[in-house]
């Protein structure tokens, strides 16, 4: 870590401190190392369209919808250079999960899952992405 440790106080509701606690405890850890690692999760979200990222998309998508599958591997290959791998997961007989992991440009991931999450049979896209 650089620098030194510079101490600071903040202020929490009641129950949540409490939640904090009895976390905090179950995993043998403190509070302090628990908000530094929520603080460099949060500081790793993306929020610019010129930052480099890695990270997940993960669809959830009706199995039931004729060619929706063919769409989405359409899309995914012209977006060739920023896949690096895809994971299919049936969730029921109904539903199934797409993970697609990417690297590259934010911006690039932003346009991929904009054309996929306007789809007519795409249930639920979430990301998770760090900055690189």
């Amino acid at each position: 870590m650089a620098g030194r440790i510079v101490r600071t106080s903040i202020s929490l509701p009641r129950d949540l401190i409490k939640e904090l606690d009895y976390f905090v405890d179950s995993i043998g850890s403190d509070r302090s190392k628990v908000f530094q690692q929520a603080i460099r999760n949060f500081l790793s979200i993306p929020h610019k369209e010129e930052d480099r990222v890695a990270g997940l998309l993960m669809i959830v998508y009706s199995h039931r919808m004729h060619g929706l599958e063919e769409e989405i591997t359409d899309i995914q290959h012209g977006f060739i250079n920023l896949i690096v791998s895809d994971i299919h997961i049936h969730l029921d007989e109904e539903k199934c999960m797409l993970a697609i992991f990417v690297k590259g440009m934010f911006k690039d991931v932003q346009s991929l899952m904009r054309k996929i999450v306007g789809k007519r049979g795409v249930l639920m896209i979430k990301e998770s992405f760090v900055k690189l």
